[in-house]
């Protein structure tokens, strides 16, 4: 019984430890995407806005 609790500790830590790094890797990536898909939408608002009153 020692052993499968012991065993069941160590696969979760094991598993936390790699949701862990997998999740340090791709913040930055989460974060440079949001960045450029704000940029994006401002500059496809600000766009429409010119192309709307000229359009008309």
């Amino acid at each position: 019984m020692f052993w499968k609790i012991l065993g069941a500790i160590v696969v979760i830590w094991l598993a936390l430890m790699v949701v862990s790094a997998v999740i340090k890797w791709l913040f930055p990536l989460l974060m440079i995407a949001l960045v450029v898909i704000g940029i994006v939408t401002v500059v496809k608002w600000l766009g429409s806005s010119k192309k709307s009153t000229t359009t008309v």
